[in-house]
């Protein structure tokens, strides 16, 4: 997918109306390959602050949907979310390279969560088996809720997912939320 047929996904015509949780969720779930020139040149013209709140807000929205005995799948994807906003912060920053490690970062997270990994989900009814990425499998997570249809959920092949690091300190995280 090149840059104007991600824009056409995301229904805008620059990065600068990349603005909207459904923009994020958009990208964030597109299980196609996209470009990495294109998701670049959409980084450069996203607003970052903006991109941060997003980001929080969308995975603040699908930390909900983690089940409660997955610990560490709800730790790593919220140390995912601390790196990307990390990330966005240097790109505010004018840091050397960080545009290019947030656009970097984003596409292998949205590569992992909506088709690399693989979540085993078994129907506690049936013993049917289902092998979905992790987008998927949290969307049928939430959907258990819904049609009272029961799984147990197995993530720890999806666990597998390297983080480039990106600390921030603490005197920047409360600059952050102010």
């Amino acid at each position: 997918m090149d840059k104007e047929e991600l824009f056409a996904l995301l229904d805008i015509e620059s990065g600068a109306e990349f603005e909207y949780f459904e923009n994020f969720a958009d990208f964030a779930e597109h299980e196609g390959l996209i470009d990495a020139d294109a998701v670049y040149e959409l980084m450069q013209d996203v607003d970052m602050k903006t991109f941060a709140e997003l980001c929080e807000s969308y995975f603040y929205e699908t930390l909900e949907n983690v089940p409660g005995d997955q610990i560490d799948l709800y730790n790593l994807l919220e140390h995912m979310k601390r790196v990307l906003v990390g990330l966005s912060e240097a790109v505010r920053k004018g840091e050397e390279n960080a545009l290019l490690n947030l656009a970097d970062e984003f596409n292998r997270f949205r590569v992992w969560y909506s088709s690399e990994s693989e979540v085993e989900c078994k129907a506690m009814g049936t013993g049917d088996m289902l092998f979905l990425p992790v987008r998927d499998a949290l969307v049928n997570a939430r959907l258990e809720k819904l049609n009272g249809e029961e799984y147990a959920y197995d993530f720890s092949k999806a666990l597998c997912y390297e983080l480039d690091e990106y600390m921030m300190t603490f005197a920047e995280l409360a600059e952050e939320n102010q």
